[in-house]
Formats: structure tokens, C-alpha cells, sequence
């Protein structure tokens, strides 16, 4: 029987070098699932996108490395005219989407979901109609620290509590002046931060649970944050951040299938942390169930 086409690519620099140390481990793993298994190293500049269009067809790829690796990687499934199965190995600094999939929690067991999980399929972001995000982007304070931070200062400080000690730091003269439409509702005013996500958490703030966020449903979530005017409205945001209220002006959740955030200057965004560009005009869409990865059997 004629074995089935992998294609593991993997980040040598991710996790401090996990995945080369363990490399061994996961090519028996499935060989004993009937791969046969192409390896690649992704490079800079020969990154997953290069890899993946330039490769033959594969029945499966598994992307290994952080989210912005995962993020490199679905942009180049997008660019293929038939989308192989994806795993994921998550072992970067940054693996935020990992957890909302139930994955990130030992290297051989997320290497065990990939053979024996089930394959869902999931909606993924697209930017001015160019690029594509997995689970956010994002603009505003925070934005590039949140994600280049590394995971053990993150771990020691708590990532929500750096947000918002970062907060009442801040100058009250940063903001962004924005108008942004969210299917029938307009919103304008200065945004400290603004989001439009697929994700169970977004900076660690909990967002909702799987009855609430769910990552098959054609909808994003859109969080946004006021700008702090004053001493009294900066607590009164930490406040509703703590108590997750996204009822009020101060922070809002909106959930919507399409957003355009315009802007008097150019913003810059991130894309599942990685550099996204500057723009006054930006269109976000969901790409309805565009990738199908696999994922524990167990994962909700």
C-alpha cells in the first residue's frame, strides 16, 4: 500500500532548537502512521510560502514553529489550487492560537493529534484582500511588545496584568483616531487598541468560551479599546478589562463578518504578530471554513 505524502516543515530557531532536538522522535512517529515524509527547513528568505508552492502535492503539511510561522505557512495553503490536510507543531515563543485548538501541550502528543486526531475546519482572516491571519489582527499600543515579548516574561508577569500595568503608564496623548464599520454599526473615536480576532483570548483577555467564540461560525470578534482621557477613565477601563465588561465605551466586543477601520494616518497592524503594514484604509473579511487542520479528538 502505497504510503501517504507528508511535508513537515519546521522552524530550526523556534523553542530554542526543540524541534531539531526532538527531529528523530517525529519522523518515526509517522513513519508508523504510514508517511512518508519530506523534510524542509524553513530559511529566511526561502520561507513556508516558497516551500509550499514550489513543492509537489502533499496529502498533509505540518508547519512547526510559532504563530507567525502558522501564519506564513496558511498564507501559502491559500495560494494552492487544492489544500492538503495542516498540522501543527506548535514550539515558538508565541503559540496563542495552539491553545484555543487544545494543542501546545507536549511536542509527541501534538505529533499524536496530527495521526490519530480528527480534522476540523476553520475560518481564517483576510487582510485588504492581500494576506490572510489565522486567528487577529490587531493595531495600537501593545501591539508589537504583545507579541515579540518573550514567553517566560509573559509567564512571570502575567500577561494581562503587563497589559494593563502598560496602561496606566501610558501618555494620555496616545491614541488613534479611527471610524470603523462593523456591519451596520459606525463607530468613531480614539482607540487605545483595536482587534478583529478568532480567538478564545486575545492578549490574555478572555474573550468567551466555546459556547460563545467559536472558530467555524463565519464570525470574528472585534475588540476595542477607548483611549483613557483622563486619570478616572483609565480606571475605569483597567476595571472593565479585569471584569471582562465589554458592554461599555470603554471597551467593547462586537462580533461581526466583516470590518473597516479607517484611519487619519497611517496605522500600523499586526498579523498573528507578525508585521502587517501601515495603512489608513483597512477591509477585514472571514474566510469561511478555509482550512482544515487536525486537532485532539478531545479538544471542545
Amino acid at each position: 500500500m502505497e504510503k501517504k505524502k507528508l511535508l513537515l516543515m519546521y522552524n530550526p530557531t523556534s523553542g530554542r532548537a526543540k524541534i531539531s532536538r526532538q527531529l528523530a522522535d517525529l519522523l518515526e512517529l509517522f513513519f508508523d502512521a504510514d508517511y512518508a515524509v519530506t523534510v524542509s527547513s524553513i530559511r529566511p528568505p526561502y520561507g513556508a510560502e516558497e516551500i509550499l508552492t514550489e513543492s509537489e502535492p502533499f496529502d498533509m503539511v505540518v508547519c512547526c514553529g510559532g504563530d507567525g510561522t502558522l501564519n506564513h505557512t496558511v498564507n501559502g495553503l491559500m495560494q494552492l489550487p487544492s489544500k492538503p490536510l495542516l498540522g501543527y507543531l506548535p514550539c515558538g515563543s508565541t503559540n496563542d492560537f495552539a491553545a484555543t485548538l487544545g494543542l501546545g501541550r507536549e511536542l509527541m502528543d501534538d505529533c499524536r493529534a496530527i495521526t490519530k486526531g480528527e480534522p476540523f475546519c476553520y475560518d481564517i482572516g483576510s487582510f485588504n484582500g492581500e494576506r490572510y491571519f489565522n486567528y487577529i489582527a490587531a493595531f495600537g499600543a501593545f501591539t508589537e511588545v504583545s507579541y515579540t515579548t518573550s514567553q517566560a516574561a509573559k509567564n512571570s508577569l502575567g500577561y494581562l496584568a503587563y497589559i494593563i500595568e502598560g496602561i496606566k503608564h501610558l501618555p494620555f496623548d496616545c491614541k488613534y483616531h479611527a471610524k470603523i464599520t462593523l456591519g451596520d454599526t459606525v463607530i468613531e473615536d480614539d482607540f487605545l487598541y483595536g482587534a478583529f480576532s478568532n480567538s478564545l483570548s486575545v492578549g490574555g483577555i478572555h474573550l468567551g468560551d466555546n459556547l460563545t467564540v467559536k472558530l467555524n461560525d463565519g464570525i470574528f470578534e472585534t475588540l476595542l479599546i477607548r483611549a483613557p482621557r483622563n486619570v478616572i477613565e483609565m480606571q475605569n477601563t483597567v476595571g472593565k478589562l479585569l471584569s471582562r465588561d465589554f458592554s461599555s465605551e470603554e471597551v467593547r466586543l462586537i462580533r461581526a463578518q466583516h470590518a473597516t477601520f479607517e484611519f487619519e494616518e497611517p496605522v500600523a497592524w499586526t498579523l498573528d504578530g507578525e508585521a502587517g503594514g501601515s495603512c489608513t484604509h483597512c477591509s477585514l473579511g472571514v474566510v469561511p471554513s478555509a482550512i482544515t487542520i487536525m486537532r485532539p479528538k478531545d479538544a471542545q
